[in-house]
């Protein structure tokens, strides 16, 4: 099997040194000195007449060409110096100052804001049902709806079954004698105007229909002139209050007293 390889070798360099030689340069169509290409030397016509001409810039552009290479210099200068001073701060600054220095960012200037108004809760009151109507009327001149919120109480009224009065206190004697056979009980009016005394009381209710059976009740019974008589009568109260009211708003409502029937303006809670 060697001699094949051999054979194959020496006729492979054999091949090569004739190429080498040119001897296979008409066969093959690759000169074996193609990477000299000496045929571009020898097909140069009288290359020793060949002569190189220097062109000189114009004075204007020679000028500026030379300004324009100053100031490229003067630039670097300036950037190599800031480079310099910038790289011996770093060193000569303890490392946690220039730590600080390049973590802290820059400080924004400060946003200026406005005073809140101050507010103050406000409330008027209470007023009666003729009083609310004059004093709404006056509000809404000069306030909004929405600024203020009304609180309505109601208030029960007292009632009693009374008999009375008498014109002398020998007539109320036998009266009262006999309420005791009759076994109804009732008292002597007490701590009431001098229009009901002398008189005699039989209950004090906070419902009128309560009191008006009763009557009805005493009446079936022969006793004649009960009467129901209102001690109390029941009402309804109103307060306004302003939960926010503003310095303006306070002077428009000073203004209004006189038509809130006495009641001013005054803080929440007293």
């Amino acid at each position: 099997m060697l001699r094949p390889l051999v054979v194959m070798l020496l006729a492979a360099n054999i091949g090569f040194w004739a190429w080498s030689q040119g001897a296979l340069d008409g066969l093959t169509g690759v000169p074996h000195d193609s990477d000299r290409e000496p045929q571009r030397l020898a097909a140069q016509i009288a290359p020793e007449r060949l002569e190189i001409l220097r062109t000189e810039l114009p004075a204007s552009a020679a000028s500026a060409a030379s300004a324009a290479h100053g100031a490229a210099s003067a630039a670097a200068a300036t950037a190599a110096a800031s480079s310099a001073v910038s790289t011996v701060a770093a060193a000569s600054a303890p490392p946690a100052e220039a730590s600080a220095a390049a973590l802290t960012p820059p400080t924004a200037a400060p946003v200026p804001t406005t005073a809140p108004v101050p507010t103050v809760c406000l409330e008027a009151g209470p007023f009666n049902a003729a009083e609310w109507r004059t004093a709404q009327v006056a509000l809404r001149r000069v306030l909004d709806d929405s600024s203020w919120t009304l609180t309505s109480r109601e208030k029960a009224g007292t009632w009693m079954v009374y008999v009375g009065p008498y014109k002398s206190r020998e007539i109320m004697a036998r009266r009262a004698d006999q309420l005791r056979q009759l076994e109804i009980a009732f008292e002597e009016a007490r701590d009431l105007p001098d229009e009901y005394i002398p008189g005699f009381v039989f209950g004090r209710y906070g419902v009128e229909a309560d009191a008006r059976a009763l009557q009805t009740r005493l009446t079936s019974q022969k006793i004649r002139y009960v009467r129901v008589v209102p001690l109390v009568r029941p009402a309804v109260s109103h307060t306004v209050r302003i939960p926010k009211a503003d310095p303006a708003m306070r002077a428009r409502l000073a203004a209004l007293k006189p038509r809130l029937s006495g009641n001013a303006f005054e803080p929440c809670g007293r």
